[in-house]
């Protein structure tokens, strides 16, 4: 189906001139009838689209298609037979459908070799004088009563036909009826026919003759058939050119207006000319962009040849990674053991904790007697205050001991955890510590000091003493708050190392399963070592696809001003069309009123009637088209 929408745009614009619209009642129903021929003109396969638009909620339809499907939105659709009913809410509804049913207009196409005929297969590649001959057959037979006599008449159907040929291996191209569009590299045949009209009309060919075959010659040294497009619509007239038959009277005025409406058909070939002139700008628009996406392949298969460097390296690595994360695993195993040893050192710890606290109130209570004696000393009693700074003395350097304990026990906590806020409140314990005995140690210092020169009965010694004294007591205090901080926070620090403990065993059991993972890591990178290969080569072959893309692009951008040109050519030969055929027609009218008016009108009731090539409700207004297309491809 893709590939005749592809085929069609090109075909749409020998045609569009020819499409008509018909008023919004209820609702409407436009449709469009795509059908691929063989290259015999065969056809052999049909697909149909539907266009119905109105307000109503729900749209009652008829349709006879197969295989029907939404190609424009989500709406549902119920159907019973040839019955079907669109859940619309106001929008407009566009579906497709398959049908095997006959077409309205056949098409048969003959191939001669020097004047010999032949299949299209025996004459592919061949060189010599070639003719192709494509004839349209109206099959839409009526018989009517017209001034009191049966008459054959046909559904008026007009077909706008249309092929390039390339001039590589073509030269001396002819066209029986129509126009011919050669730019230098391609040539553009396009013609216009109207099966049946002769005879409906009952005029000779030698008053004119309305053509229903196209025939195409040309020389060729290697002959190859393109793509042929025909366009089909029953509307050879619009309802307000009809007018004419209302009265005899005014049958030549009524001509004028059958003149003027060709006239419009002409001045909307004037407009097709002028939308493929924006068709051509669009597509160089679209060649540049196509160069852009050329560059962007070519950047990204670069690319790529680093991805897949990379994962060769990943693919070396991955037994190392592997090895890494057993490892780990291993390790973590040895740190949920440590854990478990510094909980019980923590237990240990805070049972010495609670042991400083109290050695350290008993510090505290002695040296309050300390202060007190040393307020009371009378400065020749010096054997007294002499015993009494040796005893605090003492019982600093003891103070000093423990506390170069505790900063070890600390210490060794540091080592064996690896939790941060833990670390950081440990290492602020020890720097604490640390100020403390270094306060106690200028104390002891001091003292020794003080009992020298208590030998020496100095009153101003005693003094410093006994400020020396008030500083101890005041970091004592400190000490105390220090060491209660201290307990605190390994009672935190324990709670903390339980709830880590816990974790760690379930990091025990993550990192064994990182371990399988890498493992299966191992295997799955080197899977992917063959599959980048093969991406790095599918990458080479897209982006030289790109540039062939590329370069049939530009191409494309040449056919694309080929074909502006030729729609400019198709303007002028439908102007030549209305000069050798209306007008023809409607000058024969003059002279022949009362048969040509009668059979106009029978030809027009014809084409109101013909409004839908499936089904639909005669109530419902609507049109149909017919596009035809031969691309040489019968089997995609």
């Amino acid at each position: 189906m893709n590939k005749i929408i592809k085929s069609i745009t090109s075909g749409m614009l020998l045609c569009t001139m020819l499409v008509y619209t018909t008023p919004v009642l209820a609702y409407t129903k436009e449709e469009t009838v795509y059908s691929k021929i063989d290259s015999d003109g065969k056809n052999y396969k049909t697909l149909v689209t539907d266009h119905l638009s109105g307000e109503e909620d729900l749209i009652n339809d008829l349709t006879d298609l197969l295989n029907i499907e939404n190609i424009n939105g989500e709406e549902e659709f119920t159907k019973e037979g040839n019955k079907i009913i669109w859940r619309s809410n106001g929008e407009d509804i566009y579906y497709k459908g398959e049908t095997d049913k006959e077409l309205p207009v056949e098409c048969s196409i003959k191939y001669e070799l020097n004047g010999q005929e032949m299949s299209k297969d025996e004459i592919s590649g061949k060189s010599g004088k070639v003719k192709i001959t494509i004839q349209y057959t109206n099959k839409e037979e009526h018989i009517v009563r017209i001034s009191g006599r049966n008459t054959t008449l046909y559904t008026p159907f007009i077909v706008g036909c249309g092929i390039i040929l390339p001039n590589d291996n073509n030269k001396n191209i002819e066209l029986s009826n129509g126009k011919i569009v050669n730019d230098g590299s391609k040539t553009i045949v396009a013609g216009i026919v109207v099966p049946g009209l002769q005879e409906s009309l009952g005029l000779s060919k030698d008053v004119i003759d309305i053509p229903d075959t196209m025939e195409i010659s040309m020389e060729t040294t290697n002959f190859k058939m393109g793509t042929i497009i025909a366009y089909i619509t029953p509307k050879l007239l619009e309802e307000e050119d009809l007018e004419i038959f209302d009265q005899l009277d005014e049958i030549y005025a009524q001509v004028d207006t059958l003149q003027n409406a060709s006239k419009k058909i002409e001045e909307g070939a004037n407009t097709l000319a002028e939308g493929t002139n924006e068709y051509n700008e669009k597509s160089k628009e679209f060649n540049s962009a196509m160069k852009q996406i050329a560059d962007g392949i070519n950047s990204a298969t670069e690319s790529y040849s680093k991805i897949d460097s990379g994962i060769d390296s990943l693919n070396k690595n991955a037994g190392t990674l592997s090895s890494g994360a057993k490892s780990v695993s291993d390790g973590t195993k040895a740190i949920s053991s440590g854990i478990q040893t510094i909980d019980e050192n923590l237990a240990k710890l805070e049972i010495g904790s609670k042991s400083l606290e109290v050695g350290e109130n008993q510090i505290s209570a002695g040296l309050d007697k300390v202060i007190s004696s040393v307020n009371g000393i009378d400065v020749s009693d010096n054997t007294e205050k002499i015993q009494s700074l040796q005893q605090l003395n003492n019982t600093n350097e003891n103070t000093v001991n423990n506390l170069k304990t505790t900063n070890t026990t600390l210490e060794n906590m540091i080592a064996s955890t690896t939790d941060e806020a833990t670390i950081e409140n440990l290492k602020t314990q020890i720097a604490t510590n640390k100020q403390l005995i270094g306060l106690l140690e200028k104390n002891i210092e001091a003292q020794n000091e003080n009992i020298n020169t208590l030998k020496q009965t100095d009153a101003n010694k005693i003094k410093e003493l006994q400020q020396g004294l008030t500083e101890l007591k005041q970091g004592m205090t400190n000490l105390q708050a220090g060491t209660k901080n201290l307990s605190n926070g390994i009672t935190e620090l324990k709670q903390g190392t339980e709830l880590l403990s816990s974790k760690t065993g379930e990091l025990v059991s993550g990192t064994e399963t990182l371990y399988n993972g890498t493992v299966q890591l191992s295997a799955g990178t080197k899977t992917l070592r063959s599959g980048s290969t093969e991406m790095k080569t599918g990458m080479n072959a897209i982006n030289s696809s790109s540039k062939q893309i590329t370069e049939a692009n530009s191409k494309l951008t040449e056919g694309a001003l080929t074909i502006a040109e030729g729609a400019q050519n198709l303007s002028d030969g439908v102007v030549e069309f209305n000069r050798d055929g209306i007008n023809k027609i409607c000058n024969y009218i003059n002279n022949n009123i009362k048969d040509v008016t009668n059979r106009l009108e029978k030809l027009e009731e014809l084409s109101k009637e013909y409004s839908s090539f499936t089904m639909k409700d005669e109530e419902v207004k609507g049109n149909v088209q017919f596009i035809m297309v031969l691309d040489d491809k019968k089997d995609e």
